[in-house]
Formats: C-alpha cells, sequence, structure tokens
C-alpha cells in the first residue's frame, strides 16, 4: 500500500512538471494590418464586374486613357465587410479634370464630385458603405488622361455623424431635435437633407393622440433609428400654448406706472354721455362705444425652432426649412466664414415633419460664381424648439405678407439674428383701438421700432408712418397711442451706425430675446390718434372737447384740425394746451391754404415746463391746424399727457 501511494505522489508530480515545461497556446489574433494596402489598377475595369475591391485602407495607383470618342472610366468596389465611413480622395490629373461617381449595386449614381478645376483633385470624406458601393474614376471632359492615385480610408460610423449621400428627402439623416450632428459641405453640390419630427399638440385628457404618418407623439416609444445610429432621447416637448411664467425681476422693459403696461384697462364710457332708457339709440351708441366686441378668435397655434449652424472657413451657409411636401417655410444665406444662429424659426402647428436642409451658398460672379464648400473642415448643426412657445415671433417674418399676428393685450418675443433681420408683426382691430406698442431693450442691440404702412398700389412702396428710435443700447423703445382700425404693421429692426464712413446694421443677438408688447383700448375720441405727424394727417377737434396726448418720441408732432369754414362770420376762440413734466410744450395755430400749405398765425410757447399755454385769436371763416410739440424740439415724455382744448369765446 505504502509503494502505490508513493507511486501516485510521483506520478501527480510528473502530470505538473509537465504542464509547467510546456507553454500554453496563445489565440490566433489573425493578420495584423500595419498601413493601407497598395494596390495598382488593372485594366479592363469599365464594368462593376471588372472593379478592383478595396477592403480596407488602400492607396491605388491607376492612371486613365487620353481618348478622344469617349470617357476612360476606372471602376472599384468598396466593400468593407462591415458598415463603415469611406473617406475617398484622388489626386489630379496632369493638365486635365477628374471627377468621383458613386453608384449603388443596381448602378443607380447617387453622387458626383466635380468641384476643383484641371490639375486639381476631388475629395469625398464621408461616404457611408452599409454593404458595398461602386466607385468610379473619370476624367471631366473627353481627351483628358493621366496618372492618379485613389486613397481609400474606412472608420466606424459614429452616432451624430452625417452620412453621405443625403441630399434627399428619402435619404435626409433623422436629427431629433436638441441633438447635434456633424457634417461635410464636401463639395459644390453637396446639399444636406435632415428630418426633424416636430411634437404634436396637447390632447385633451381622456383623448388618444392622433398621430401622423412618421410622427412620434408625446409619451409614446420612439421610432426605430437608422441603421447604425443609437436611439437618441428626445426631450418632452413644451405645450406650444402654454404661457410662460414670466420673472418681472428679469424683464428688460418694466411698464412704467400709468401706462397700458400688461392688461387690457377697463374702458371709459364716452365724455358727456347721458344715460338713456333701454332700446333707445343714444344707449345703443354708448353700449357700442364701451363694448371692446367679442373676444378674438384664438390664435393658431405654431412651432417655433432654433437653428445654430457652426462656422466653415470658406463656407457661405445656406439654410432651408422645408414642409414634408418639400414646400419652402425659410430661407436665408449667411456670410461667408460666419456661424448662423436662427431664432424663431416657425412652421405651422399642422407640420409634423419639416427638413432642415444645409448647403453652400452662392460666390463670384458670372463665369466665376459657384456654391461654397469645405472637404477639410466639418460644420455642427443643432435644431431644437424654442421655449418661448406661443409668444415667440414666428420666422419669415421680414416681409408684411409674413408678418407675425399679435393680440390686442399680450407680447412676442422675438430675436435679431443675423444683423439684416427684420421682423414684422401685423395686428388686427375689428373695431377702431388705441394701441401702447412697447418694445424692450436687449444687451448689444439699439432697436427702432416702426409703424408702417403698406404699399397702396401697384408700383407703391411702403411708407413708414411713425418711427420710435429714441434709446441708445440696451434701452427700450415706445410707440403711444397709435389709432388701428383694421389691420396694422409694425417692424423691429437694428439701427443704422456710422462705422468707417458708412451707415450699417452691425446689431444682432442670438442669446437674449426682446419683447414687443402690446395693449388696446377702445377710440373714444378722448386721445390723440398717431400717425398725426403731418397736417394732412391732423386729428379732428372738435370745439368745446379736450384731448389728451403725448410728446413722444423725440421731435414728435401732432396736429389737430378745427374746421371753422362754415361759419359766417369771425370766430372768437380759446385754445388751452396744459403742459406736462421734462417737455416745454408750444403750441402753435396754423391756417390751411387752399393749395394745402399751413400758415402761422399766432404761437404760444414761453417755454415754461408743465405750466399752461394759452392762444386766444378771432378767427375768420376757414380750417384751421393746431400744432402741440416740445418748444425746444428735443425733449419727450412717454408717460405723461398734456390736454389740449379748444373753445369758442374769449
Amino acid at each position: 500500500m505504502r509503494r502505490w501511494g508513493w507511486v501516485c505522489v510521483l506520478g501527480l508530480l510528473g502530470v505538473a512538471a509537465c504542464k509547467k515545461d510546456v507553454p500554453a497556446e496563445a489565440p490566433d489574433a489573425g493578420a495584423v494590418e500595419t498601413g493601407p494596402s497598395a494596390l495598382t489598377e488593372k485594366e479592363p475595369n469599365e464594368r462593376p464586374d471588372q472593379a478592383l475591391a478595396i477592403t480596407r485602407d488602400s492607396v491605388v495607383t491607376g492612371g486613365l486613357a487620353a481618348e478622344p470618342n469617349k470617357l476612360d472610366e476606372d471602376w472599384y468596389r468598396l466593400a468593407p465587410g462591415t458598415p463603415r465611413i469611406a473617406d475617398v480622395t484622388v489626386t489630379g490629373l496632369p493638365g486635365g479634370d477628374v471627377k468621383l461617381d458613386v453608384y449603388d449595386q443596381d448602378r443607380n449614381r447617387l453622387v458626383g464630385v466635380n468641384s476643383e478645376g484641371e490639375g486639381k483633385g476631388e475629395r469625398l470624406p464621408n461616404l457611408y458603405v452599409e454593404q458595398e458601393r461602386w466607385l468610379v474614376v473619370s476624367p471631366a471632359r473627353k481627351g483628358m488622361g493621366g496618372a492618379y492615385t485613389l486613397e481609400v480610408k474606412y472608420r466606424q460610423p459614429n452616432d451624430g455623424e452625417e452620412r453621405e449621400p443625403n441630399d434627399r428627402a428619402v435619404d435626409a439623416a433623422a436629427l431629433p431635435l436638441g441633438q447635434t450632428v456633424t457634417a461635410f459641405l464636401g463639395h459644390s453640390g453637396d446639399e444636406d437633407w435632415y428630418r426633424v419630427e416636430l411634437p404634436g399638440p396637447a390632447t385633451p385628457e381622456g383623448e388618444p393622440a392622433v398621430q401622423d404618418s412618421g410622427a412620434q407623439a408625446p409619451g409614446t416609444t420612439p421610432a426605430a433609428p437608422a441603421p447604425g445610429s443609437t436611439p437618441a432621447a428626445v426631450p418632452p416637448p413644451s405645450t406650444p400654448d402654454e404661457t410662460p411664467v414670466i420673472d418681472d425681476n428679469a424683464a428688460p422693459s418694466p411698464t412704467p406706472e400709468g401706462t397700458f403696461g400688461g392688461a387690457e384697462p377697463p374702458a371709459a364710457p364716452p365724455e358727456n354721455a347721458m344715460p338713456t332708457a333701454p332700446g333707445e339709440l343714444g344707449g345703443q351708441v354708448a353700449a357700442q362705444a364701451v363694448d371692446a366686441g367679442p373676444p378674438p378668435e384664438p390664435e393658431v397655434p405654431s412651432v417655433a425652432l432654433k437653428i445654430e449652424l457652426s462656422a466653415v472657413e470658406g463656407v457661405r451657409p445656406e439654410v432651408s426649412v422645408l414642409s414634408a411636401a418639400e414646400a419652402p417655410l425659410f430661407t436665408l444665406q449667411g456670410k461667408e466664414g460666419e456661424p448662423l444662429a436662427l431664432r424663431n424659426i416657425g412652421v405651422r402647428a399642422t407640420d409634423r415633419v419639416v427638413y432642415v436642409v444645409v448647403k453652400g451658398g452662392w460666390t463670384g460672379t458670372g463665369k466665376a460664381q459657384r456654391r461654397t464648400y469645405n472637404a477639410q473642415v466639418p460644420y455642427t448643426l443643432t435644431v431644437s424648439q424654442e421655449e418661448a412657445g406661443a409668444h415667440a415671433e414666428l420666422e419669415p417674418n421680414d416681409e408684411l405678407l409674413k408678418a407675425t399676428p399679435l393680440t390686442g393685450a399680450g407680447f412676442r418675443e422675438g430675436f435679431l439674428s443675423p444683423k439684416s433681420d427684420v421682423d414684422n408683426y401685423v395686428l388686427t382691430a375689428r373695431e377702431p383701438v388705441l394701441a401702447k406698442v412697447e418694445l424692450s431693450g436687449v444687451d448689444r442691440l439699439d432697436l427702432t421700432l416702426s409703424m408702417v404702412e403698406p404699399p397702396q398700389g401697384d408700383g407703391q412702396k411702403e411708407t413708414v408712418l411713425l418711427k420710435a428710435n429714441d434709446g441708445a443700447l440696451k434701452e427700450p423703445e415706445r410707440l403711444n397711442n397709435v389709432a388701428c382700425s383694421g389691420t396694422c404693421y409694425f417692424r423691429v429692426e437694428g439701427s443704422f451706425r456710422k462705422v468707417n464712413g458708412k451707415f450699417v446694421k452691425d446689431f444682432e443677438n442670438a442669446d437674449q430675446p426682446y419683447r414687443i408688447s402690446i395693449s388696446t383700448v377702445p377710440d373714444n375720441g378722448s386721445e390723440e390718434r398717431e400717425p398725426n405727424n403731418t397736417a394732412d394727417r391732423a386729428q379732428d377737434l372738435p370745439l368745446g372737447k379736450a384731448v389728451r396726448g403725448t410728446v413722444y418720441p423725440a421731435k414728435d408732432v401732432d396736429y389737430f384740425r378745427v374746421d371753422l369754414s362754415d361759419r359766417p362770420v369771425r370766430t372768437a376762440i380759446t385754445a388751452t394746451l396744459l403742459g406736462i413734466l421734462k417737455v416745454d410744450v408750444g403750441l402753435y395755430l396754423h391756417r390751411l391754404q387752399s393749395d394745402g400749405k399751413l400758415t402761422l398765425v399766432q404761437t404760444s410757447d414761453r417755454a415754461k415746463g408743465d405750466q399752461a399755454e394759452t392762444i386766444r385769436y378771432s378767427a375768420e371763416p376757414g380750417v384751421y391746424v393746431f400744432e402741440v410739440r416740445d418748444a425746444k424740439n428735443r425733449e419727450a415724455n412717454f408717460q405723461d399727457s398734456y390736454q389740449l382744448t379748444v373753445e369758442e369765446g374769449e
């Protein structure tokens, strides 16, 4: 027994020694790639079945025959085995122009690259090869040829990276709101299409959400991502018609006490209104003067988008937003080498899908005109939803026909970006009202607020009726007592300033919005009606009835018309103007001549601050115009109102 025990022990020790002396066999790691393959083009290769396969990073030496009657084509098969991004570069032909074309497995042409001139190469930096693609190198014209070098580099596709070709809606890359994509404008004909799905409208509780084809309803599982991409988390959309909470401390344009600031004040009854029994005509007229009518129809909710595009050297970017039917909703060209920050790009509430298209804008003139591109430097694009919701301006609104609607007691938030941006707004009133318009100040901006009248006939131009530009950088602007019956248009834009001897608009701020606020009251005749800054727009003033007004903005002039033409003899009149703080108001009496010109007949402008000014005059039959303005023509006061009364008698 003892002998067998030792045998077992020695046997075990031997086995252990054997295992220790024999080295473990290393697993086969396959062939180690030490660099790109060096390949040589082989003729004939004018058809796909003759194409040279490129399965890994490769440098191919080739040549094109210069044939006078046809183009020599060299076909290559890109077949990396797994989905890859291919960076394709071909050198130029000596004295010739080379081009690249890409075909799918059915020989459908997908993209062509021919951006450079003779002797220069071409590059396609981000061609997506899911299975295989055919690449063709050829001269741009017959009779050209020469040696070239083709280089193909493969890399792993990354999330958030463009995959060419994507120059059509059907090939558009899905771009979730709030996410960023990196892409190239790699050649002159390059267009990058992105499909953006918008949040659906809020639905009443208990009702199912109706989904459009291709749209994603809030709260449901996102659609499957494109091959090779990673599902992205989409932030929950905000309700378009939800009113945001406004921080009064952060408001750049606080409403002064005594002005119509956030809400519509109660309408005052007309002066000298007598109570009447029900059913009498006078009671109906009084009721109409006080009642502002039924509330306006609810505004159609819209979605406002923010589009941020980084700068690329040598590229003048052009960005378009298209509907699902590829109808243009917005288009803008930027400046070469500068980024674009587009705010409040409006799309319709019914749109569930829009396309954002990026391409290089045109530069040069004549035969030298071309689209800009850069195959070496990528850009980044981000599309997100604006936080302002239903209160956002809706671009494009640079034309009066595309003006963003305003309500009689509300506000909009907008951005001036780029520098040339102009924002138009429209107020629709179903009865005569007086509007007070306030525009907040914004860092880095000197804003101008105007009232604009559309062209009144074919070939006519629009007319600026009122303009407020009293403030400088960061300061607000206002328009008081603007008479509106029907539609009225207001415009927000950057002011001109002189730089190097030229007047330019070089203000923009894509980060901080301005706010345009409006409030209205029924027009009962007790307030001035702007614009009344010319004699032909003078407001009719009945004798014995007071009217109030403001001298604002600076150099504001208010005209009031008194008609005494039906009087048989002279009429003694007394005009009293109650002054206001800060402004030394002056009162000037003119007689309207038959040719429409004014003749000054009497003045009262002692410039005594808020003290009253008085004119007593024996007027012959005719039409007279009273002028109210700052006697020194330099001050303004938007808050306090003067009062003018013209009475008969001494």
